[in-house]
């Protein structure tokens, strides 16, 4: 499996650098957009503090279901557009192991165990080969599987995660973890889900005319 080297935040570094690291602002939460007809404006807070951004055209990449709640004037068949794409749930867990015993003892250099329990998908990462340590991803599930751990602390995750790996690799799965990070999309700010399901497609005529207001001065990116 292709990965970038150094990790997957090298795809917005090499983004940043293309475009300028002076051309974008980060802390900013927009919290309204306005169609001027003749350009647009955008409110957002940043420090503590709001400010208003002027520009000719504005390009709404935020998730559907958060461009949804923010106060706008670009009509209700945007409006509708955005309420009909719903978002789904998916999470993952690291495991850090003092030991990467899955090559030691299985001979498992990368790959994915698929599994007929709720943790899904288990990786094996694909770099860093005999090191003295690894990471393997304990579980990459979705929809209710997800929301399920989501309900957890972070040490309860762990623990189910770990019960289901035993059934598995057997017991240095508990015994030589260390650590443990666990995410769900779902409770992460700004974006609150994984990814979007949409009742139709992106492409089609009709939800094509229902996001694309009339002067066409902004415009949600709802693919």
């Amino acid at each position: 499996m292709f990965q970038p080297v150094g990790g997957m935040d090298q795809i917005p570094k090499a983004l940043t650098r293309a475009i300028g690291a002076h051309r974008i602002r980060t802390g900013a939460a927009v919290s309204k957009i306005t169609d001027k007809g003749s350009g647009v404006s955008v409110t957002y807070s940043q420090g503590g503090r709001t400010k208003v951004i002027e520009a000719d055209y504005c390009v709404g990449a935020l998730p559907p279901n958060i461009l949804a709640r923010i106060p706008h004037n670009l009509g209700t068949g945007v409006q509708t557009a955005l309420e009909a794409i719903t978002p789904s749930s998916a999470a993952k867990i690291g495991l850090e192991y003092k030991s990467r015993w899955w090559e030691l003892d299985h001979r498992i250099y990368g790959g994915i165990t698929e599994t007929d329990q709720d943790v899904t998908h288990i990786w094996h990462p694909s770099y860093g080969f005999h090191g003295e340590r690894g990471v393997l991803i304990g579980y990459y599930n979705y929809d209710d599987d997800a929301d399920s751990y989501a309900k957890l602390t972070p040490k309860g995750r762990e623990e189910r995660a770990v019960a289901a790996g035993v059934k598995i690799y057997g017991e240095k799965y508990r015994s030589e973890l260390a650590s443990s990070f666990s995410h769900h999309w779902r409770q992460t700010p700004h974006l609150e889900a994984a990814w979007h399901d949409t009742p139709v497609a992106p492409t089609t005529p009709a939800t094509s005319r229902s996001t694309t207001p009339p002067d066409g001065s902004t415009s949600p990116a709802t693919g």
